[in-house]
């Protein structure tokens, strides 16, 4: 077996991370961590001009991330995302693809516009950062990348197809990205949480409290109840899997879809 390259050997801050849709929920939670471990951390989402969003951002990761716009839908802010990362850190070699939408809707009435941004942002803007990052991670012989998935990508449920397939097919792209990856030292995970406590969440609440007209605090118990658990999985939990996937210490976790999930199967 080839002894390990030199580049996995580096201190981490000789590492650079991208984190998309990392401004709120899990993708910050991931910066967080990714920060806390010393790599250089370039965080892109498309509210990143906002001045607010700067100023939470920096409160919660610091001012030594580099936070920059990014619509990973479009292949021009991804090429210009790329460039500014480049010049500002060097070559990423991780890559967590965090960044996500989902629209409720029943089949019978759903939009094409609300189908085609989920695919557009949670699968093929995965690719289109995956595509951009490989040729610099086969070039240093090492890579993470961290695909956020869901269970309802292995699990349908009714009102949700388009984020469904979208997540199904981020788990597919994940196995084929391990797959191409693993002669270069690049390894892929999906990670697939349950409902997690995120501002994407809050939509989730209001609806279910509309519904049944409860309380948010009440529709929040009914979701946690949900899971053999009985609580909402956290945001630093999925993070903390992504910070253990991206250090040395498991080069063989690859190929896998692992799923964070307090005991539901959605």
């Amino acid at each position: 077996m080839p002894a390990n390259p030199p580049f996995d050997r580096q201190h981490p801050s000789a590492r650079t991370a991208i984190v998309t849709g990392g401004t709120t929920g899990i993708g910050l939670a991931c910066a967080q961590a990714l920060v806390a471990r010393g790599y250089k951390v370039a965080i892109g989402a498309r509210r990143a001009g906002d001045a607010s969003v700067q100023a939470e951002v920096q409160s919660a990761v610091g001012r030594d991330a580099m936070l920059a716009p990014l619509d990973v839908a479009n292949r021009a802010s991804v090429n210009s995302f790329m460039a500014s990362v480049r010049d500002a850190l060097g070559d990423p070699t991780i890559l967590v693809n965090a960044a996500g939408i989902y629209h409720e809707a029943f089949l019978h009435n759903h939009s094409d516009a609300a189908w085609e941004d989920q695919i557009d942002i949670n699968l093929s803007g995965a690719f289109r950062m995956t595509r951009a990052v490989f040729p610099g991670m086969i070039g240093a012989g090492w890579g993470r990348i961290a695909n956020i998935a869901s269970t309802a990508g292995t699990k349908g449920e009714r009102g949700y197809a388009a984020y469904c397939a979208s997540k199904a097919g981020l788990i597919g792209l994940s196995k084929a990205t391990a797959v191409e990856g693993a002669p270069h030292g690049i390894s892929c995970i999906a990670i697939s949480p349950t409902w997690v406590e995120t501002p994407m969440m809050e939509n989730a609440f209001d609806r279910i409290a509309t519904a049944q007209g409860i309380s948010r605090a009440a529709a929040r118990a009914v979701i946690a109840g949900s899971n053999p658990q009985g609580r909402i999985v956290q945001a630093s939990e999925v993070a903390a899997m992504v910070d253990f996937f991206c250090t040395d210490a498991a080069p063989a976790l690859t190929n896998v879809d692992i799923q964070i999930n307090a005991g539901a199967d959605w």
